[in-house]
């Protein structure tokens, strides 16, 4: 028995020393050229071996080669397809013994691999050959072949490694660079790990991805997967699931914050059309998704400062993204995708040292053509230029560049409306068209943000639509048409006096705001209609109603060079109504041109049309003599109420007994003409 068990011995020995010492007697170079032409009958393309074949059986089939290259397509731009210093693998010997394969190793060493697709959209890796139809696959089950479940990996690394994609079709062009990858399976029972690095566009990319189940994977099933992936532009976390089902389906918890969208998709191979905006953003909450299509829901989304939670859903299989969702947003910024980020020239009429010129700046949209959108949209404010919006709420959609909104709710300056946004950023001359309906505004506040005018106060109703179309703000304004109209009631014209202004054009012709004094003219209401042509404003319905004064006015505002080409016609009249007076009551006509810059205008009286009116004269002054011209005359000297001292002994509840000396009517005219 001891004999057979030495002899058993001696044959295992025999054949380890076979193994160990064929691949040392058989001469390596023999077979180069039988690999080479192997390979060219299957792919037709040359195989290259410059450097030397190893070969061992024991204690691994371990096999090693140096210096290969294999050749690219007759078309491609590069020599070689892939390229390698060298390659080293091992596979476990005595586990093939039980049916199991186990890699020891799979080394390579400055991988080169170019992939190139042709204009026609042909791939160099598709070979030239005639290609036979490939077998049947097999399963496990037939011809016992050995099942995915019995492969565990070693050492699987990548060194140095390069990679390159060009599509002449779409244009894409992607280059890796300093590629480091170590995989690791010591089981599809057992976490698969990987981790390594590669340099892309100049930047540096970390990736660490850890599989629980990677047998659950490969059948089909899913697996618990951790994905982390840093680099300077991109920082995203990924915690959840991975299945492969018809491509691969995820669904998990996801954090992603990138310091520059723009930064980000320049970096990436697809730089964005020029413009401001597309900044930060942050985005964390849980996403699911497959093939083209990812949702995130119970989001929290942070983008150009702008802070939003809500459900969104993105859509990458098109020309450009498409992003539909319901986001509740605590501001929207409209400046910050805006060439001059909202600063542009406002209008004068403050009363300052003059007009400030609209703005020359660009005004470029093209950035709306970067991304299709559908979005529901609830808010805190809106910040459109100066004018600030309360809590709105929009449907907001952008296709092909277009952008329309709907505001169906919207809360500013005290007051509430609604209307609708069109603006077109894909046409080569920007466009904009408005259509809004007002109530409620107060008008101080909403005037000095829309364009700088300080001068009225009250509640404002306005309605108006608009359209507008060009290359800066200048040519918006000069291009601007539309109509509307506008209400202001129980308010003031602040820093004039209409009587004052009324005396001293008769005196002579003055210019400025400061014409009318620094007292301010109350009013009940005041408004008219008007429509826009080219940026030149109509009104021929100018009314103010107010105690002791009616005004009526036509004529034009020139937008584009900010100046005023109007007729108001004040009207003194003996009656102390206001609000529901009549606007025609009998009084005297003191008709008053306004021409001139906004901030600085002229104004002169109109003599011409008032020796036309003598008949409303001689009728005014009939009335003022019937109640003895007390309050007419009191506003004409600009006398306010407070100065009239009661009669001596009277009580506060006594009307003041009459002056010693009863003024004149004709007096009183005097002063008001300046005599």
């Amino acid at each position: 028995m001891s004999r057979l068990f030495a002899i058993l011995v001696g044959l295992i020995l025999l054949l380890v020393a076979v193994a160990v010492a064929v691949p040392m007697l058989v001469p390596m170079e023999t077979y180069k050229a039988q690999i080479a032409a192997a390979v060219k009958e299957q792919t037709g393309r040359d195989l290259r071996i410059d450097g030397d074949i190893g070969l061992s059986l024991f204690p691994n089939i371990a096999v090693s080669i140096g210096d290969v290259g294999f050749s690219n397509a007759s078309w491609g731009k590069e020599r070689e397809m892939a390229s390698m210093q060298e390659m080293r693998a091992a596979l476990k010997l005595m586990p093939l013994f039980r049916g199991a394969i186990e890699i020891d190793s799979f080394v390579l060493v400055d991988p080169v691999i170019h992939l190139e697709v042709r204009r026609d959209g042909t791939p160099n890796w598709q070979f030239e050959t005639a290609r036979a139809a490939a077998a049947p696959a097999t399963t496990g089950s037939e011809g016992g072949g050995i099942g995915v479940s019995e492969v565990s990996l070693g050492e699987i690394s990548i060194r140095n490694g390069r990679a390159s994609y060009v599509n002449a079709q779409t244009g894409a062009n992607y280059a890796a660079e300093k590629v480091n990858v170590n995989l690791a399976l010591p089981g599809l029972d057992q976490p698969f790990v990987a981790d390594g690095s590669l340099v892309w566009n100049g930047d540096k990319i970390d990736v660490d991805l850890k599989a629980d189940r990677p047998r659950a994977f490969t059948e089909g099933g899913e697996t618990p997967v951790a994905l982390t992936l840093s680099a300077p532009k991109i920082r995203a976390t990924y915690a959840g699931t991975l299945k492969a089902l018809d491509g691969v389906a995820f669904a998990g918890d996801v954090d992603l914050n990138v310091s520059s969208v723009r930064a980000l998709a320049a970096w990436a191979g697809s730089p964005m059309p020029d413009g401001e905006g597309f900044g930060a953003l942050a985005l964390s909450g849980k996403a699911s998704g497959g093939g083209d299509t990812y949702r995130f829901s119970d989001a929290k989304i942070g983008f150009d400062g702008m802070n939003a939670t809500g459900n969104l859903t993105v859509n990458t299989g098109g020309a450009r993204p498409n992003v539909r969702g319901a986001l509740a947003v605590d501001r929207i910024d409209v400046n910050t995708y805006l060439a001059d980020g909202g600063k542009g020239a406002g209008g004068g009429g403050s009363g300052g040292a003059g007009d400030s010129e609209w703005s020359n700046a660009p005004i470029d949209l093209s950035g709306l053509k970067a991304i299709d959108a559908d979005f529901d949209f609830s808010t805190q404010e809106i910040l459109f230029q100066q004018i600030k919006i309360g809590e709105s709420a929009l449907k907001l959609k952008v296709a092909n560049g277009l952008l329309n909104a709907n505001l169906s709710r919207l809360n500013l300056y005290q007051g509430a409306g609604s209307g609708t946004l069109t603006v077109n950023g894909a046409s080569a001359t920007p466009q904009i068209a408005a259509n809004f309906k007002l109530a409620g505004l107060a008008a101080e506040p909403f005037l000095t943000d829309a364009a700088d005018f300080k001068r009225l106060q009250g509640k404002t109703a306005i309605d108006i639509a608009v359209t507008a179309a060009g290359r800066s703000q200048r040519d918006m304004v000069s291009a601007l048409n539309g109509n509307g109209s506008v209400k202001f009631t129980d308010g003031k014209i602040k820093g004039i006096n209409l009587a004052q202004l009324t005396r001293s054009v008769f005196s002579a012709a003055t210019s400025g705001w400061q014409s009318g004094g620094t007292q301010d003219t109350d009013f009940s209401e005041m408004g008219g209609s008007f429509t826009i042509t080219n940026g030149v404003l109509k009104n021929d319905d100018l009314r103010l109603l107010s105690p002791l004064i009616r005004v009526t006015g036509a004529g034009t505002v020139n937008m584009p060079p900010k100046t005023l080409n109007y007729r108001v016609e004040p009207k003194l009249a003996a009656s102390l109504e206001g609000q529901g007076g009549q606007a025609d009551v009998k009084g005297i006509e003191v008709p008053i041109l306004v021409t001139g810059p906004w901030s600085n205008p002229r104004f002169a009286p109109d003599l011409a049309s008032m020796i036309q009116n003598r008949e409303n004269i001689e009728s005014t002054i009939k009335s003022i003599k019937e109640d003895k011209g007390k309050g007419l005359i009191d506003s004409l000297m600009g006398k306010p109420p407070a100065q009239q001292a009661p009669a001596e002994g009277a009580s506060g509840d006594e009307a003041p007994a009459e002056p010693a000396t009863r003024p004149r009517p004709e007096d009183a005219l005097k002063q008001l003409f300046g005599r």
